[in-house]
């Protein structure tokens, strides 16, 4: 039984790596921006603190509700190994999905199940593609790992309640407390662990008793998330305002009725497979639809009965653990749509414990155990199938809003869709596809400043500020508290030298809030072409006020001391901002510089080294090495390193002389070098 086991793990783990292999080629996609690339929360351990207390976006200076500091935790692991090489965060979200295909291989074994059975609904679970979006986007992360404590938080759980451990219960209790720290959907687990013990048999007073301490600690989150940890101004737990928030909650728990048989649907034919679902609400109970998902529903209910009736708990067990799943995700309390592929990844679980039984209680015994396998290794390569062409739609911002445009047109908020895809197109440097898509979001929506402001950014970038002062002044007007489009127009005033211009938008973004970055740092700019350094220092101490962990103004700080020749101040600044991310071979050229200026010698010459790293091919800092060497008389060290900038330019007469020079040093002086 071991061995079989072990095979079984085995083979779990080869094929769900097979089918999701191509993933880890892929690039960052969309939020995966904030969440890791631009998060300065995870490039340093130092925010550990901050990972812990702030909302989830903090370190990128973006707003949310959401409280997930493990999934922050798992990022900064990733960002020591692998630093900014998407490859190694592909792995560790397909590694968590393999280890939670066992998991679930593991608890359907401890339920009861066959070997041969669990194995079953456990491969289905692994390469399902509905749920595969949950792997394929780093961004995700908080579901898998929020799914791996939940499940091993109930596998421990059944573990506890048999053999009555201490330590098999604390621990339990520990992963149940690290679900909810990656995705807020973990408190579910309470839901399961009930049902577990009514599906045991035992569920007398002392055995409710156990599962005390998981809703104590419940109860303990949801005021934390009340009053210390509501990051949305005490208007709303999870989000500030959502589309389902305006529908009345008679009209969303209708508008439940045809999800779930829509859910189920996804699960058995998961054709038209994308991202940002729109589920039209229902207006009353005798619409169509709802009479359509009434009637499945009604057939699913039968099934389940006969499955019961043939001897099969696990389909009761599996259709409650569907339905306790979703639960959270059924807008009894308004969160952002009324529809997500991955929101099925955990109450998926329970669809496949009611097909490992459909198979046990009717398809081997009336179709015979070799018919019936070859059925289910059909049913994981049909899945499989999917899952392979639903993650090239992952591979990037472009094709997944492409996708999405494939099947929402008629979404209201399809505007929104072409605006991401412009923003996608932008990122990837196709400025002009970027402007398609942006003005087809305001055809769609003449009002959604987003699409206005983002046209006036490509029109910036193309060195076209008049086209992008109009469009800015639009978002503005559209939007009178449009933070980002008075900094941006600010700038844009500031590249065709009306300096007064751009200072009144800057103060009037202040105006509105006094505590808006980037208004600050825009005023430094201005005032240091305008040659006034002094007040430039002002407003770029201010910037690094407000924005602690942002390396921009202590830069432009460190840039103002250097050009001042106050180079130790200008050394500080720099290393603060060395500190807080900033690192391409030109700032460790000038960061060289200053540390020689502070007599820093081996810090320049390492900085030097660096910046050779990040670029071959560059001559600056070969010659500045050998400018260094030849300080200290290493001649034969500077003449290898100027020879070295002549071969990449070979017509700089600076590099030649100091050549000519080196070697006439080494000539004088043949005993040393």
């Amino acid at each position: 039984m071991k061995r079989a086991k072990l095979i079984h793990i085995l083979i779990l783990a080869l094929m769900t790596v097979a089918v999701f292999a191509p993933s880890l080629s892929n690039n960052f996609t969309w939020d995966d921006k904030f969440l890791v690339v631009d998060n300065l929360y995870i490039k340093s351990w130092s925010y550990l603190p901050e990972i812990f207390t702030k909302q989830l976006y903090q370190g990128s200076y973006t707003h949310s509700g959401f409280y997930r500091p493990l999934e922050l935790v798992s990022f900064a692991l990733d960002y020591a190994v692998w630093g900014l090489n998407p490859f190694g965060y592909h792995l560790t979200s397909l590694l968590f999905h393999v280890s939670n295909a066992i998991l679930v291989y593991l608890i359907l074994i401890a339920l009861g199940s066959l070997c041969g059975l669990a194995f079953l609904a456990a491969a289905l679970f692994a390469v399902s593609p509905p749920i595969s979006g949950i792997t394929y986007y780093i961004s995700a992360r908080s579901d898998l790992l929020m799914a791996f404590f939940l499940f091993l938080s109930f596998l421990l759980f059944i573990q506890y309640r048999r053999e009555k451990n201490a330590v098999i219960y604390i621990l339990s209790i520990l992963a149940f407390t690290f679900s909810f720290l990656s995705k807020e959907m973990g408190l579910m687990l309470v839901l399961f662990l009930a049902l577990e013990i009514f599906r045991s048999g035992k569920n007398s007073r002392k055995d409710f008793i156990c599962i005390t301490p998981y809703v104590v600690i419940l109860v303990i989150y949801v005021i934390a998330r009340i009053t210390a940890l509501n990051f949305n101004k005490g208007e709303g737990l999870l989000l500030d305002d959502t589309i389902t928030a305006s529908v009345p909650l008679w009209r969303r728990v209708l508008t439940d009725v045809k999800i779930v048989p829509k859910y189920l649907g996804l699960l058995l034919f998961p054709y038209g497979l994308h991202m940002e679902w729109f589920v039209e609400p229902v207006r009353c109970l005798m619409q169509l639809d709802v009479i359509v998902s009434l009637a499945v529903c009604g057939l699913v209910v039968l099934l389940i009965k006969k499955l019961r009736k043939l001897g099969s708990h696990l389909a009761v067990f599996g259709s409650m653990w569907f339905l306790a799943g979703l639960l959270p995700v059924l807008n009894i309390y308004p969160i952002s749509v009324f529809f997500g592929e991955g929101w099925l990844y955990v109450p998926s679980v329970g669809f496949y414990m009611v097909l490992a039984a459909l198979f046990e209680t009717i398809i081997f015994p009336k179709a015979g155990r070799k018919f019936g396998g070859v059925l289910a290794g059909c049913a994981v390569i049909y899945y499989s199938l999917f899952t392979l062409s639903y993650g090239k739609v992952w591979e990037s911002g472009i094709s997944l809003f492409s996708n999405v445009l494939k099947y929402e047109q008629k979404s209201p908020l399809i505007h929104s869709t072409y605006n991401n895809l412009g923003v996608a197109y932008y990122d990837d440097g196709e400025p002009d596809q970027a402007i398609r898509c942006y003005k087809k979001s305001i055809e769609l929506n003449p009002e959604y400043e987003n699409s206005w402001n983002n046209l006036g950014v490509v029109y910036a970038e193309l060195k076209k500020p008049v086209k992008a002062i109009r469009y800015f002044k639009k978002a503005i007007t559209i939007r009178r508290d449009y933070l980002d489009a008075y900094s941006n127009l600010s700038h844009a005033y500031k590249s065709l030298g009306l300096t007064d211009r751009a200072i009144d938008v800057a103060m009037a973004a202040i105006k509105i809030d006094p505590c808006f970055y980037g208004a600050y740092i825009n005023l430094g700019y201005i005032y240091v072409d305008r040659g006034e350094e002094g007040t430039a220092e002002e407003f770029f101490k201010k910037a690094a006020r407000l924005r602690k962990a942002e390396f921009e103004p202590h830069y432009c700080l460190g840039t103002l001391y250097f050009k001042k020749g106050v180079f130790d101040a200008a050394l500080v600044e720099y290393e603060k901002a060395h500190m807080l991310g900033l690192g391409d071979h030109k700032f460790y050229n000038e960061l060289a510089f200053l540390y020689l200026k502070n007599r820093k010698f081996r810090e320049s010459e390492q900085a030097l080294l660096k910046s050779i790293l990040l670029n071959p091919r560059q001559s600056e800092p070969h010659n500045n090495l050998g400018n260094l060497y030849s300080i200290f008389g290493y001649f034969k060290l500077a003449i290898d390193e100027y020879e070295k900038a002549l071969a990449i330019d070979p017509e700089d007469q600076k590099i030649k002389d100091n050549l000519i020079k080196t070697r006439s040093n080494l000539e004088e002086s043949p005993g040393e070098g």
